[in-house]
């Protein structure tokens, strides 16, 4: 009797690549819940069983131990909960994953990193699923007119009345209906006979640190190049680990992992805590009919495929350096690199923000301008624009062409231009968030810029050189940026490597 003919190797679905595949094809998910092998308040790394084909959307889990007290003054109720824009992203500072003793993708700096990743994030998606899964509400929404100036005076009370209609300012919106006393107050009591409203939204109770809320990350945000591909786990004989290097607990009244109401300092040493039991990887291994997958493993015995990871540069630039001209070589040498996206952070609030130190700022802003930035990059001995790029809509242009992505935030939050990221004294009827107001806490905290190397070039060895002009910055700020540089991974009989492209 004949064999049965063997597939060729067209005919074998490719099962690490996402995407479509016959609808017939029977799968099967099993999932384990997997603890760290590792684990305390500095790092935690996670060992993958070599089993099936890894889902890039399994998750890992954290929460803390509710143990953070801001303290706002007798009587009040101040609250803490993870910054807006990042969520339970900020308990995280390096991720890497590595396979045996290779290192596989690293983010450094992840908490900025995710802060700029939230920016593409679709309003509708964070309010409805972020604010639950990751604790991220950035969902910014126009506010309605609120009545609440109309009490100042009992002589204008019925010049200015609150609309369902009209809005002429903008605010976080996680859902939750404005308050009518100060976000430090009992606002879930009546409003005090003859005081003066000061309207505000809160975090939902679920999103109070003091509730030890249970928050999740996908494995696709700490390693972006599983958005496109799936680790056949199956294939490999080296072990397979999620290392995870935690944000420093803060030794003073502040802290870098959560934000407080109205910027209120914490009770002595109170920093969260991370809870040991809660910290856990929740992994789906999918696998195919046993035939198909051995099919695949004989078909790919020797498995190539690209990818991408990032480099970072992070330093300190003063004003001057920046109103001079910085001009700051980035590394990059004997890469192929994909883009390049920058971030510089000036304020060092930590918990006395919204968003906490995960921002990146401009010029500072005045009554009549909001400053001049001037940037281009250079590399392989050419600039990448004829001419150096000065509009603001365009420098949001480019980060729009970098990504292939639209950028959610508006002008205002983006350069600091328009009027609508502003408070309840300068625009009678604006709310407030948890005490923070949109002028001081939202406006120009989101002033990316982005180059994409759009040629497919190596780049040389004198690398790739940002010219970057702020005029004027308004004390030092650290700059940060990150190179998308491009990847080739092999498998060859259950050996994995990887080199730069």
């Amino acid at each position: 009797m004949e064999s049965p003919s063997q597939p060729q190797a067209s005919q074998i679905p490719d099962l690490v690549r996402i995407g479509s595949i016959p609808t017939d094809t029977a799968i099967n998910v099993q999932t384990d819940i997997l603890d760290p092998v590792i684990f305390s308040e500095r790092e935690a790394r996670f060992v993958l069983d070599n089993k099936g084909i890894l889902h890039s959307n399994s998750r890992i889990t954290f929460s803390t131990d509710g143990d953070t007290a801001a303290d706002a003054g007798a009587d009040a109720h101040a609250r803490a909960f993870f910054p807006a824009n990042v969520g339970v992203h900020s308990l995280i500072q390096r991720a890497a994953l590595r396979v045996g003793t290779k290192t596989v993708c690293e983010i450094e700096d992840y908490a900025h990193f995710a802060a700029y990743e939230t920016t593409f994030l679709p309003p509708d998606t964070i309010k409805e699923r972020e604010g639950v899964m990751s604790g991220r509400f950035m969902s910014i929404a126009p506010t309605l007119q609120e009545r609440s100036a109309a009490f100042t005076s009992a002589s204008n009370s019925a010049s200015f009345t609150e609309s369902i209609t009209e809005a002429k300012s903008i605010q976080v919106d996680n859902g939750t209906s404005a308050t009518l006393q100060d976000a430090i107050d009992e606002y879930w009591k009546p409003i005090v006979a003859a005081a003066v409203p000061d309207p505000t939204r809160v975090v939902f109770d679920y999103q109070k640190e003091s509730n030890k809320p249970t928050y999740s990350i996908a494995l696709a945000d700490l390693f972006p190049f599983l958005k496109t591909n799936q680790l056949p786990l199956f294939m490999m004989s080296e072990q397979v680990s999620i290392h995870l290097t935690f944000t420093p607990r803060q030794t003073d009244k502040s802290s870098l992992r959560v934000s407080t109401t109205g910027g209120a300092d914490l009770e002595g040493v109170g920093d969260c805590s991370l809870s040991r039991t809660d910290c856990q990887m929740i992994s789906d291994h999918i696998f195919y009919p046993q035939e198909m997958m051995e099919q695949y493993r004989q078909a790919n015995a020797n498995m190539q495929f690209g990818y991408v990871d990032y480099q970072f540069v992070k330093r300190t630039v003063s004003a001057t350096e920046f109103s001079s001209g910085l001009i700051q070589n980035v590394g990059g040498a004997g890469r192929v690199v994909n883009k390049v996206f920058v971030g510089a952070q000036e304020s060092d609030d930590k918990n006395d923000s919204l968003l906490n130190n995960y921002i990146a700022e401009g010029p500072a802003i005045s009554a009549t301008s909001t400053g001049e930035v001037k940037n281009n990059l250079k590399y392989n001995d050419n600039f990448l624009y004829p001419i150096d790029v000065v509009n603001d809509a365009r420098h949001y242009h480019n980060v729009f062409q970098s990504e292939g992505r639209v950028p959610y935030i508006s002008r205002d939050l983006y350069r600091g231009e328009g009027q609508l990221a502003t408070d309840n004294a300068s625009t009678p009827g604006a709310i407030d968030f948890e005490g923070y107001t949109a002028k001081e806490d939202l406006r120009q905290k989101f002033f990316y810029t982005a180059y994409r190397l759009n040629k497919g070039e190596r780049v040389n060895s004198r690398g790739i050189e940002v010219y970057d002009t702020r005029t004027t910055m308004g004390s030092s700020s650290t700059f940060r940026c990150w190179l998308q540089v491009m990847k080739v991974a092999s498998l060859k009989d259950g050996m994995f490597s990887m080199a730069f492209a």
